[in-house]
Order: C-alpha cells, then sequence, then structure tokens
C-alpha cells in the first residue's frame, strides 16, 4: 500500500515543508494562537494558507528522500516561521508592558482577568492596549505583511534548506526587540510622568496641611489621573503601535535579507 504512494512523495513533501512554515508562524502570531479559536479552525487556516503559499513558492530545494532528512528539513522550515511569529509577539507584547506599568501605577494591577490570547491574567488596560494594537496591525494590512514575510523567505531560505543563519537571527532579535521596547517607553513615560507629578503634589500638600488625610486621597487621584491619561492616550496609543509595526516590518526585511 506504501508502495503505491511513493510516486505522490515529491508532490506531499514540498506540501509538508510550506505546511510547517506557516505553522510555525501562527504558533505564536498573536490572535491565531488564542485558545479561543477551536484548534480544528486553526488547522484548517494552517492547510489553506500553506496550500496557497505552496502555488507560488519555488520547489527547487533539495527535497529529503528519507525520513531523518525529512524530519530535520521540518525543524528547519519551522525555525523560520517560529521566528516571524516570535518577532511578532515580542511586539505586543512590548506594548502590553507599558500598559501594565500605567496599570500598576493605576492600582489596577490586582484587578486582572484572564487573558485567553496568551493564557495568563492581564489587567483591562493591558487588554485594552493589545486588542488597539490589533485593530491597527489589520488596518495597516499587517496580516497581509507576514504572509508575505513567508513567500519572501523563500528567496533567502530555499525549501529543505534549514533555517535561517545566526547573523540573520541576531538582526531580526535586535529589530524586533528595539521596536518592542521604543512601544512600551512611549506608551507608559507620560502617564509615568504625570503619576509622578501627582504623588509630588500630594506630598507637598501633605506637608503644608497634615490635617488632611492625602493618604487616602491619593489612591483616588491616581484612579481618576491614570483613566484620564488612557482617555487621552487612545490616539496615540495607536500612533505608537503603528510605527512599532513599521520598524518590525523593516526588522523582518532584514531578517529575510529583503
Amino acid at each position: 500500500m506504501f508502495g503505491d504512494l511513493v510516486p505522490f512523495y515529491p508532490l506531499v513533501a514540498p506540501f509538508l515543508l510550506v505546511l510547517f512554515r506557516v505553522a510555525g508562524l501562527l504558533a505564536f502570531a498573536p490572535f491565531f494562537n488564542t485558545t479561543t479559536i477551536p484548534g480544528q479552525v486553526r488547522a484548517l487556516l494552517a492547510l489553506a494558507l500553506a496550500f496557497c503559499v505552496w502555488q507560488v513558492v519555488p520547489h527547487a530545494g533539495v527535497v529529503p528522500d528519507n525520513l531523518i532528512g525529512l524530519v530535520a528539513a521540518i525543524a528547519g522550515e519551522m525555525s523560520v516561521g517560529l521566528a516571524i511569529g516570535l518577532m511578532l509577539a515580542a511586539v505586543f507584547a512590548g506594548i502590553q508592558a507599558g500598559a501594565l506599568m500605567v496599570s500598576q501605577q493605576m492600582g489596577l494591577s490586582l484587578a486582572t482577568i484572564y487573558n485567553p490570547t496568551f493564557e495568563d491574567q492581564s489587567t483591562v488596560i493591558e487588554q485594552l492596549a493589545f486588542w488597539l494594537a490589533l485593530m491597527v496591525f489589520l488596518a495597516m494590512g499587517g496580516h497581509r505583511e507576514i504572509i508575505n514575510a513567508i513567500v519572501y523567505s523563500y528567496q533567502t531560505v530555499p525549501m529543505g534548506e534549514g533555517g535561517l543563519s545566526a547573523q540573520a537571527m541576531l538582526n531580526g532579535l535586535c529589530g524586533c526587540l528595539a521596536a518592542a521596547y521604543h512601544a512600551a517607553t512611549r506608551i507608559a513615560m507620560p502617564a509615568l510622568v504625570t503619576f509622578f507629578t501627582a504623588t509630588l503634589t500630594n506630598g507637598l500638600m501633605a506637608r503644608a496641611m497634615p490635617q488632611m488625610n492625602l493618604m487616602t486621597m491619593g489612591i483616588s487621584i491616581n484612579l481618576i489621573v491614570g483613566f484620564l491619561m488612557v482617555g487621552a492616550g487612545v490616539v496615540s496609543w495607536a500612533a505608537v503601535s503603528r510605527e512599532a509595526f513599521q520598524t518590525l516590518s523593516a526588522a523582518i526585511a532584514r531578517l529575510l535579507n529583503l
């Protein structure tokens, strides 16, 4: 029975290599790796994307003719998709880290809810920042750019020739970490400066009017200031997310030597 399937190996093996490169991307790409999407849907999405990519990428790479070589090639293919997906997830994590610092200063760090996207607890402000960044990402056509990155990655890493080089991985890592750090800093810094000013003002008022219970008032003041900063900063958060994804796009281009 297996002998009858041998003629289909030249077609099935390239498709499997493409499938695992796409699956590596979806394993880390935000929203697609969430448990809120059923596993069957994610598997069908990976198959559909792999079929579309398989139609347009060159199949001139080295396709192993044995099981051990095929497993090693699949591992190399997955490393390419995982690298791109991990870079995207790092930028989203940086945006959420900035929102977490704002939540901590507001006193909302204890009021956490379950986030199915990351299977962890997160604050409401974090989830607001994540969904805002996701809307910006989709509005920019980032989902198409990520699929294009998979397609163009075959120019740098042909099918079946292993993963990315260490230098390319280092360049991509530095680029995505820089985008994540800048996004976290630009989201958190205006609110942190405002909270510092409010705390300093409360301290001066406590020294000038000791009879006032400013310790209790300070918690309410931080909460009010935090909501004002979040309301005023939503537009700027969207702009920060857009610039972070543009920096990520340049980092992926350096990763793939495009």
